[in-house]
């Protein structure tokens, strides 16, 4: 690395990780563009990850042990542990693309003003085949271009945005940090903090590949998620404004009403739905415009036959 070069730090929260931390490291390690430092935070794993990683990979890798404090204390030491100017969050059980560093600063070099890249990303299933479609679907982002997005249009991108594609100049994070006890939408909450009034950039080309791992880190269960994320919308409430606050509650619990496999829980979900915000939504928070509607006709006819 030469004087004047961006130097990039790269955060990798990593919990029962075993099997996976090495295509994680090892996709950091591909890149064109060479991360400046690889640090990995056991988050108090009960498997044998850091003995892996330490022999895999030696002085390569920062390896930081605590005790469990799920993702968002993980991500927090990585942080404060971070000495680049530049800061990128990959989690253990997903990878990158081996030219993502390289089209992001490249981006940055560009636009000196902008203080966060994001791009599209790939889905894959744990066997390692890609989901249905493969290219993660990402509607209304305003690709390739600078934008300065703020209030409800900042809140609609964190909810769009992957943290495992992100890369932020230090500055812009300054003194925020994730908030432990909103996984696992405090990714989510950390970004619409970050967005409000920054220089944003969002590459149409597919940065990296996330593994929809069902026991990882970041991922859990529809019911965990969708309650965090109405705390989420309740934080921002005044951002979002009274109306645009309502019509987002109303799509969470959509949202957790659509993928609850239970009907007898889905369908208080979906008349709470309902009582929240009873008129369409906007395109851009569903494209589905009568997908409430249909949705609960199938939870009457099965509520009906569980009756009989």
């Amino acid at each position: 690395m030469e004087v004047g070069d961006p130097v990039v730090s790269v955060i990798i929260p990593a919990y029962k990780a075993a099997g996976t931390i090495c295509r994680a490291v090892d996709s950091v390690l591909a890149q064109t563009s060479s991360a400046h430092e690889i640090i990995v935070i056991d988050d108090g794993s009960p498997d044998n990850q850091c003995e892996i990683i330490e022999r895999a990979y030696g002085e390569r890798v920062i390896l930081i042990r605590q005790a469990n404090g799920k993702t968002a204390s993980a991500r927090n030491a990585g942080i404060e542990r971070a000495t680049g100017d530049f800061i990128a969050f990959l989690d253990a059980d997903d990878y990158w693309e081996p030219q993502k560093l390289a089209k992001q600063l490249a981006v940055f070099e560009q636009h000196p003003e902008v203080a966060i890249v994001a791009g599209r990303y790939f889905e894959q299933e744990p066997h390692g085949s890609p989901c249905e479609g493969g290219l993660h679907k990402c509607r209304d982002i305003p690709w390739d271009r600078v934008i300065r997005p703020a209030g409800a249009e900042a809140f609609m991108l964190a909810s769009r945005m992957w943290t495992g594609t992100m890369l932020i100049r230090r500055d812009a994070i300054g003194q925020h940090r994730f908030l432990s006890g909103l996984e696992p939408a405090e990714d989510r909450d950390f970004w619409v903090r970050i967005l409000q009034g920054q220089a944003t950039y969002f590459c149409s080309e597919p940065l990296a590949t996330c593994v929809l791992e069902p026991g990882s880190i970041s991922r859990s269960g529809i019911g965990r998620d969708c309650t965090s994320m109405l705390r989420v919308v309740e934080r921002h409430a005044i951002l979002l404004g009274r109306v645009a606050a309502r019509e987002w509650k109303s799509h969470v619990l959509f949202r957790w009403a659509a993928n609850e496999g239970s009907p007898t829980k889905a369908f208080p979900r979906l008349l709470q739905s309902f009582m929240w915000w009873p008129f369409p939504y906007r395109s851009s928070l569903n494209p589905h415009r009568f997908g409430r509607v249909k949705r609960l006709a199938v939870l009457t006819l099965l509520a009906a036959r569980i009756r009989k």
